[in-house]
């Protein structure tokens, strides 16, 4: 195998140096080498770079061996230096090796060479070793006697019986003696009590006998001079180099003032468990001292797995927070504020924490003082409210906004039939057909809007659940986005089923925007239902459900899916994985508890990857009969010439609702406000046949309007017109007696039949109608009616209990609606 070398070459014969590098090459060498013939180039060549071996000529013009020899030892180097020459006598031999040459070749004789350089490179390199020993000995030795004399901690050295070798200069200070020196060849029998010196003696033998180190041992001393200390001690045997024992090395801290904080620590515990806030104490460094009751409840760590572990390790995880915080505690003193830490259970708790920086005598910074105060309940408590605050301004906005836009709408929707009917080219027609159903999809975001952010709720009645679908998928067809694909199937004769519409509009929509989250990357969204009769089995084997009929609801996306480990928890109230911002957890809760209140149940199925479906069971209504309702595909009846007095303050809404009526074959008087209403009314009073009057007007308002007006006639039947979360509420409108009311916008259609219905029925008897812009069925030539019919009249105070006039949607798109029946 190659071996490498570093040779320096002073030889002033090319020639030479040539034989010597193939000598050496020959001997398994690869030769990096330089040759110099004067002294200068020789000390620069040691400057340069390192060499392993001198081989040097004795005699050369210039420059001679025993010179390059003394040039070398005057640099510093040990490098070994073999002469090589022809014509070296014994004498200047001799000479050389007296003078520190390594050995000497005659020139014609290098096959000792190779041998030769192999010898001396091992006896330099054994010269390198030893060297480095005895540095590395001396260094060892500095450091122990530096250790030795400025260490606050008693160290010392013992014999196989214990008695003293050697302690540092602390240990004779606290001896009393002038030098550690005095100390050597006493035990501890010479200075501490004889209990102690036993006790100590007996460890001692222990350790060196079985050759286990006692580590930490916490004892109590009495010194010479009468001083008491508590110590931390640790005691390791020493062996020789046969493995034998020959004494021990021991280290005694003095730990008085750590045994001083923790026996108050354990005074006061007693009254600090009583408390309810976490208390605890920790050294600078954050290592636990003391944790009290309050601080095992707040975080689950108990006081044993808390005690002598750090706070960055427990509850504090942002070591850089920590750290700053720390940096603010010795500059001030104390800190107070909020902070968010980490329980054993990995729950994160928002506390107010207020630190104090003890000191010992001498003011020195000791260790820190936390009272820490859970305020995650709070917390919560203040976001809860603040969201409230924030839904209620939403509420108040959007039902401002809403009395604007159907005011706009209304007088489109009124306009666009009496326009079909003028129109000559069917490119018109579908203009207005157009407008028309953009004037409907308006009003059914209006309504949206107001029903969420009021939380506008009904009275339980019978509900066609068809009509939720269609108005949930109306919704999603409109705001998700597009790469969600929405498919529904909805069972023909699908069940009634008793509830709050409203309420169930929301259990929907919360699991559609569910779904709609979980696929962020698009996917299909799934909307089912079907009648469904549920035995006795399956009821026993289902929590909350009872045999019978059953309308079954389904909501399946194919998104991310739930994790397993999420299943007992995604109905707890406030639990999310959304990130801060995208959900406060109460939806699942509330759709729980809304299902629940309906006397249902839900069930759910979820896989990794592949989605989840959610499924709604409620009992069905199978004893309602729905009441008849009037077919609107024929035009609305004409009047018989009869007055009525049109009461609104948006000029656009009174000038075509009275062109409207005037076309049915009414007479119209109107009026802007109710101050002047009330006087056309008194001028007319014997002619008018029924009032059409807004509830929101500035000035004398409706309601006010209303009953002035009533206890001027009380049978006057009054038709009212309201928007969807107007400032008049459902009581007050109930107090009015109307004949009727009309939601905000309506259509001409919807105005004339509801109209007619009222005057043919006898006075005071209530009409129940709600005209929803959604409600139409295709109508020629009045086309889509927005305005849902009135019902049958009923006798004053009865209500209709069809559940088609409960809740239903904006008319979705053909593709949507292709499977609903």
């Amino acid at each position: 195998m190659s071996k490498t070398i570093r040779c320096l070459l002073v030889e002033d014969s090319e020639d030479d140096a040539l034989l010597v590098l193939a000598e050496l090459r020959r001997g398994g060498y690869t030769v990096t080498h330089e040759r110099v013939e004067t002294p200068e180039a020789m000390r620069a060549a040691l400057d340069r770079q390192p060499w392993d071996i001198v081989i040097a000529d004795y005699k050369m013009p210039r420059f001679s061996g025993l010179a390059a020899l003394e040039l070398l030892k005057a640099s510093g180097k040990d490098l070994s230096f073999i002469v090589v020459s022809g014509t070296i006598g014994e004498d200047a031999a001799v000479q050389m090796m007296q003078a520190g040459a390594n050995d000497y070749i005659v020139k014609g004789k290098l096959a000792r060479l190779v041998p030769a350089v192999e010898r001396e490179l091992r006896d330099a390199e054994g010269r390198r070793e030893r060297k480095r020993a005895e540095e590395a000995l001396k260094l060892e030795q500095a450091l122990l006697t530096n250790l030795l004399r400025t260490s606050p901690d008693h160290i010392y050295f013992k014999n196989r019986q214990s008695r003293f070798i050697r302690i540092n200069d602390k240990m004779a200070q606290s001896f009393g003696l002038r030098t550690p020196a005095d100390a050597v060849g006493k035990s501890d029998f010479d200075f501490f009590t004889e209990e102690h010196a036993r006790q100590a003696y007996e460890d001692e033998q222990q350790v060196m006998r079985t050759g286990k180190s006692l580590v930490g041992i916490e004892e109590k001393e009495t010194w010479p001079d009468g001083r008491v200390t508590w110590v931390s001690t640790t005691k390791v045997p020493l062996r020789d180099a046969g493995g034998n024992f020959t004494g021990l090395v021991g280290v005694s801290r003095d730990i008085t003032g750590r045994m001083q904080v923790e026996e108050k620590m354990r005074e006061q515990a007693a009254l600090l468990d009583t408390a309810n806030d976490a208390i605890y104490v920790t050294t600078l460094d954050c290592t636990i001292l003391y944790w009290n009751q309050g601080a095992e409840r707040t975080y689950g760590w108990a006081s044993t797995e808390a005690l002598n572990r750090k706070t960055t390790e427990l509850i504090n995880s942002d070591a850089a927070a920590a750290e700053a915080l720390s940096a603010v505690l010795l500059k001030q003193g104390s800190w107070a504020g909020e902070r968010r830490q980490n329980t054993k259970s990995g729950r994160v708790v928002d506390v107010f924490s207020r630190l104090t920086l003890v000191r010992d005598k001498q003011g020195q910074p000791q260790s820190v003082f936390a009272i820490n105060t859970d305020i995650t309940e709070k917390k919560q408590l203040d976001a809860r409210f603040l969201q409230a605050q924030r839904l209620e301004s939403l509420g108040a906005l959007a039902s401002g906004i809403a009395h604007d836009l159907n005011n706009v709408l209304s007088p489109i929707l009124m306009a666009s039939a009496i326009l079909r009917d003028k129109a000559q080219t069917d490119s018109e027609r579908n203009m207005l057909t157009t407008m028309e159903a953009c004037a409907r999809r308006g009003a059914g975001i209006i309504r949206q809007v107001l029903t969420f952010a009021r939380g506008v709720e009904g009275k339980r009645i019978p509900l066609q659940p068809r009509h939720l679908l269609r108005e949930i998928a109306a919704i999603a067809g409109e705001t998700f986005p597009k790469n969600i694909e929405l498919e529904m199937d909805v069972e023909k004769e699908l069940w009634p089923v008793l509830g709050d519409a409203t309420q169930l509009h929301q259990v929907l929509m919360n699991l559609c925007v569910n779904a709609r989250d979980a696929m962020p990357e698009g996917g299909r969204l799934g909307l089912n239902a079907e009648n469904i009769d549920l035995d006795e089995a399956f009821a026993l084997m289902t929590p909350g459900a009872k045999a019978g009929p059953y309308v079954h609801l389904s909501i399946s996306d194919s998104g991310t899916g739930i994790p397993p480990e999420l299943f007992d928890k995604i109905f707890d109230p406030f639990f999310t994985t959304k990130a801060p911002g995208k959900g406060t957890g109460l939806g699942l809760s509330t759709v729980l508890g809304i299902v629940r209140s309906h006397d249902g149940f839900i069930q759910f199925k979820s896989e990794i990857g592949k989605g989840s479906c959610f499924e709604v069971y409620l009992p069905a209504a199978l004893d309602v009969k729905p009441v008849a309702v009037p077919d609107l595909r024929s035009p609305p009846p004409r009047g018989q010439g009869e007055l009525i007095l049109v009461v609104d303050d948006e000029i656009a809404i009174r000038k075509v609702a009275t062109k409207i009526l005037e076309v049915f074959g009414y007479r119209v008087v109107s009026a802007a406000d109710g101050a002047e209403a009330l006087a056309v009314f008194m001028q007319n009073r014997a002619a008018i046949a029924a009032i059409v009057t807004d509830m929101l007007m500035p000035g004398m308002d409706g309601p006010t309007f209303v009953k002035v007006v009533r206890r001027i006639e009380p049978q006057i039947r009054i038709i009212g017109i309201s928007g969807v979360g107007e400032a008049t509420g459902a009581a007050d409108l109930e107090s009015l007696a109307l004949s009727a009311l009309i939601i905000k916008p309506f259509t001409g259609a919807s105005l004339a039949f509801t109209l007619h219905s009222v005057l043919q029925a006898p006075p005071g008897t209530k009409v129940t109608h709600s005209a929803s812009p959604w409600r139409g069925v295709s109508a020629a030539p009045w086309g889509p009616n927005p305005g849902a019919a009135p019902t049958m009249p009923q006798q004053s105070g009865s209500q209709s209990t069809t559940g088609s006039q409960s809740t239903q949607a904006p008319a979705a798109s053909e593709s949507t609606q292709a499977k609903i029946p």
